[in-house]
């Protein structure tokens, strides 16, 4: 199981490893839904970046497999370093992608499938009864106050039913 001290010390050790030394805060932020991890910079004057925070989502730390949380971790290191090296930001190009071998990382792009040790629990929940189709949402919408005028993306049924 993660927790921050150990994010924080495999971080760590991953950069030092690279010969970069982690000045930056390592967070868990609950608020992150759509990205697994963050670099935060603050750009310059001059146009070159400076790493000023590390941030994991809270439910993905929580859900995701330890294999996954790893690659994630050594993912957003590789994006640390190549930052302190060179100054500017290289998103996902090829450079970042050769220091994310050196640290022994295949997440070298975008968050493709995620391997989740346990289903992420949400507070409302669509079932569709006719194909058994779930899908879930965290706050009350448009959805979820007026289900009887959806469909099911699946089978197209109206049948559909919300549980709390």
């Amino acid at each position: 199981m993660y927790n921050l001290a150990r994010i924080t010390k495999e971080f760590n050790e991953a950069c030092a490893r690279a010969g970069v030394e982690n000045r930056c805060p390592v967070r868990i932020n609950a608020r992150l839904t759509r990205t697994l991890g963050r670099v935060k910079h603050l750009q310059k004057l001059d146009g070159t970046i400076e790493p000023t925070e590390i941030e994991f989502s809270k439910q993905f730390v929580e859900t995701a497999t330890d294999k996954c949380i790893k690659d994630v971790i050594l993912h957003e290191a590789a994006h640390l370093v190549v930052a302190e090296r060179t100054h500017i930001s290289h998103g996902h190009d090829s450079y970042f992608k050769s220091v994310c071998a050196e640290l022994g990382t295949e997440r070298n792009g975008y968050a493709g499938a995620v391997e989740y040790a346990k289903a992420v629990k949400y507070k409302y929940t669509v079932i569709c009864p006719n194909c058994g189709e779930i899908g879930g949402y965290n706050r009350m919408c448009k959805t979820i106050r007026e289900i009887k005028y959806c469909s099911c993306k699946r089978c197209g049924s109206t049948q559909l039913r919300v549980a709390t």
